[in-house]
Formats: structure tokens, sequence, C-alpha cells
């Protein structure tokens, strides 16, 4: 599992270049500090959902979706597991294990480009999902998706406006 301080120290440094967001954050950020200082959760199943979320943009502009039967195509996102260090390894791990068999992150977009807030999965109660979103680039030639796969390319545009104008600007300011 991911360590309390590393995801701590995302927020942390997701809040100070998006400060708009904070409150939006901050009952995330309270149970960090919480988990921080008893050492352990004590929480018992109420705390927020923390999602690690390659969001893969081809040359392109599409972004890498997951249909999901009769719902609409979304992000793909990775629960917080054992064995990765960082929230943008497990991140890149996802992609890979969706067939983007090359990817590298834009100079300058090392960090999360969007943690999005939302109500978790109707299954995992009445709690909030963090996802923490990594932009990630690849090229067609670099993916491979087994035949029936649920993986589809979406153009950015499409897929939510506010991630669109994130990634759009990230791509653009960093190129020039």
């Amino acid at each position: 599992m991911i360590e309390t301080a590393v995801v701590a120290r995302a927020v942390s440094e997701y809040m100070h270049r998006c400060p708009g967001e904070s409150l939006a954050l901050a009952p995330l950020w309270q149970t960090l500090k919480q988990h921080a200082k008893a050492g352990t959760c004590n929480h018992r199943g109420t705390c927020q959902i923390v999602t690690a979320s390659p969001i893969v943009v081809n040359e392109s502009h599409e972004v890498l979706m997951l249909r999901g039967g009769r719902s609409p195509a979304r992000l793909p996102e990775a629960r917080l597991t054992d064995g990765f260090a960082t929230l943008s390894e497990a991140a890149f791990n996802l992609a890979r294990a969706l067939g983007v068999e090359r990817m590298w992150t834009q100079p300058g977009c090392e960090d999360p480009i969007q943690l999005d807030t939302a109500r978790a999965d109707v299954q995992d109660g009445d709690r909030m999902r963090v996802a923490v979103r990594y932009l990630v680039r690849t090229q067609a030639a670099l993916y491979h998706f087994a035949p029936g796969a649920p993986q589809v390319w979406i153009p950015l545009a499409q897929v939510d406006i506010e991630l669109a104008r994130r990634a759009g600007a990230f791509m653009v300011e960093k190129v020039s």
C-alpha cells in the first residue's frame, strides 16, 4: 500500500498549485492528517477512496477510456494496492496493464494534473472518491489491445470539459 505520507505530499503539493480546489480536498486532507497522527486508520471503512488514474493521450488527442457494458466509457482508475511506492507508479502500471506498451510523461508534467473528487461507487458506500490523475503520452503504434478488450479511444474534448482544458493547457504549455 502506498504510504499515507506519499499521498499527503501529493495532495499538499496539488493544493498549493490549485488553491481553488482546496475546499473540495479538505475532507481527504483531514483524513490523511488523522491517519498520520494515529499511525493507522481508525475510520472503519468510511475513509475516502484514493485511486490512481493515467490520462493516456495519443498523438490524435484521444484519451484511453474503458467501456463498461451499458454504462458510458470512463477513465481507468486503479485502487492503491501493495507493490507501488508512488501514485504515478500505480497509474503507469495500470496503463501498461491496459495495453499501452510505451508511454512517457511530458517534461514538466510529472505531477498530477487533476485530483478529481466524486462519490464512490455504490458498492463502496457513502464515501468520497479522489482520483489522482496523471497525464501520460503515447503514440498509435505503441499500444496493443486484446481482441474484445474494453479499451476505446475517445477525443479528449468529449471526455470531460475540465479535464480537456487542463490536459490541453499542459500539452500546449510544455511543447511551446
